[in-house]
């Protein structure tokens, strides 16, 4: 009997406060209206009945609280190698990576430079070798590649070098998607197996206030229709793309994402969604973008609460730190930011390896991250309150001031029990210091260096990476010449 802390949900209780958002959301959308920039969005909106002045669409309450009905409440992130399945159903709170990263902290000089495709290999390698990350992302915006080639070459990347799921951010067009799909089929054997077995999920982001981006949009209808999950990810930045106060940037948040998820539910009944969302707050002296402030925080613990209102698996955008080094206050912010929405009951966090408001890569943030990560992860994964456990007996019979250490039942049960740290500092200050009062960035920096020269992730038959780089072949052709 395992007695757990995940997906209570710190507010789920509160139905009430929860349908206040919801209550307040459909108002923006049946009265302020949601702009799609999509003539195909236009159409699906048109047929079902929606009032249409110029690209601004009205809908009534109960059309979208009827489409959001047919999204399922749970299912399968599948993967390259079937043992790294991840079932959503609100029992777990999964890591990957962030992404979309334009620069990165070069590993060996430390000097910041753009980033680029071999970034995003490396961390995906990285994130294979890491019990610690169960789904990889192109942690990087890659600023070596030609636009048009984008999309299927950091999917390829990642397919490569892991065989755990992948999540795709980088989409902004029907043709991107396109491109990620057949280069999935190419992986698993066709369409069909994919809509069956769907290696790779995405997100597509909303435009804050109250707007869908055409190409955003319409690569959500690519994916849903070829049976890959697909999320609506609003980042409204309070102050600036939404107000400032906490509870009008909620009901925008989710006005954004209802409305996507239902557009998408009306085209593709039964689609794989998840709600997705990383709000955040500006500070006003700075003018920053901050996705660690106590705000920021509560808007995206909200993000999780929302997706459990409506019963739909959940992408919680987490860390962002805007710290520009690793260290202390990237170890605070992140480590709040992380439990907060795996309390309130998140699928799975978007956020762990980048500095400066998700802006910035340094490889050895990814190991600091996942300890963090591996930490929560065990405080809230659950405790064995079954009789054993109890272990009464054994206690009765040591009585007062009996020692377990030489125990049969501590034996058996340790490694389950307790849990192991891979980076975290345990030593007697003694031998800290005859090891040479390493810090646990140097440390997280060797790891680095170590599971780079080593780890091999599970091979791809050659036959495979023939279809793949003919698929990209034909994208990168698809576009013409000189385009970018």
């Amino acid at each position: 009997m395992i007695h757990a802390l995940q997906s209570m949900g710190l507010f789920r209780q509160d139905r009430e406060a929860l349908a206040r958002v919801h209550t307040h959301s459909l108002d923006l959308i049946e009265r302020a209206g949601m702009r799609f920039h999509s003539e195909k969005a236009l159409e699906i909106w048109h047929g079902a009945g929606a009032e249409i002045a110029g690209n601004v669409v009205r809908v009534a309450a109960d059309v979208v609280e009827s489409a959001l009905k047919k999204a399922p409440a749970s299912f399968t992130l599948c993967a390259r190698d079937p043992t790294h399945d991840l079932v959503l159903d609100g029992e777990h709170t999964y890591y990957s990576q962030d992404g979309c990263s334009a620069f990165t902290l070069d590993f060996e000089t430390g000097v910041r430079r753009p980033s680029c495709r071999d970034d995003i290999a490396k961390m995906a390698l990285i994130a294979d070798c890491l019990d610690g990350i169960d789904i990889v992302t192109p942690t990087v915006s890659a600023q070596d590649m030609p636009r048009q080639a984008v999309a299927v070459r950091e999917l390829e990347a990642c397919l490569v070098s892991t065989s755990k799921p992948v999540v795709t951010e980088s989409v902004t067009s029907a043709r991107d998607a396109r491109g990620q799909i057949d280069l999935a089929a190419a992986v698993v054997g066709g369409k069909a197996r994919l809509k069956e077995r769907p290696i790779f999920c995405n997100f597509v982001c909303t435009v804050s206030p109250l707007a869908q981006h055409e190409g955003g949009i319409e690569a959500a209808l690519e994916f849903a229709n070829a049976g890959v999950p697909v999320g609506a990810y609003p980042m409204a930045t309070t102050g600036v793309t939404s107000p400032v106060t906490l509870a009008g940037t909620a009901a925008i948040v989710n006005a954004e994402v209802i409305s996507a998820l239902a557009l998408i539910q009306l085209a593709v009944p039964g689609a794989k969604v998840f709600y997705a969302g990383g709000p955040a707050t500006i500070d006003l002296r700075a003018g920053a973008y901050t996705g660690g402030s106590p705000e920021a925080l509560w808007l995206r613990m909200m993000v999780a609460e929302m997706a459990g209102f409506y019963e739909l698996p959940s992408i919680v955008g987490a860390g962002a730190t805007s710290a520009k080094v690793p260290g202390a206050q990237a170890a605070w912010e992140n480590t709040i930011s992380y439990l907060l929405p795996s309390l309130s009951g998140a699928s799975f966090l978007f956020g762990l390896g980048l500095l400066d408001g998700s802006n910035l890569l340094a490889y050895e943030q990814i190991i600091l991250d996942a300890e963090i990560g591996a930490m929560v992860r065990r405080v809230l994964s659950g405790v064995d309150l079954s009789a054993d456990a109890f272990a009464s007996t054994l206690v009765e019979e040591l009585g007062p001031g009996g020692l377990y250490l030489n125990q049969p039942h501590t034996r058996q049960h340790m490694r389950g029990a307790l849990s192991r740290p891979r980076l975290a500092d345990r030593d007697s200050y003694g031998d800290w210091v005859r090891k040479g009062q390493r810090s646990r960035v140097e440390i997280a920096r060797e790891q680095v260096r170590d599971i780079l020269a080593t780890h091999e992730p599970a091979p791809m038959p050659d036959k495979t990476r023939r279809a793949m780089q003919e698929v990209i072949a034909a994208y990168s052709a698809e576009a013409g010449p000189g385009q970018s």
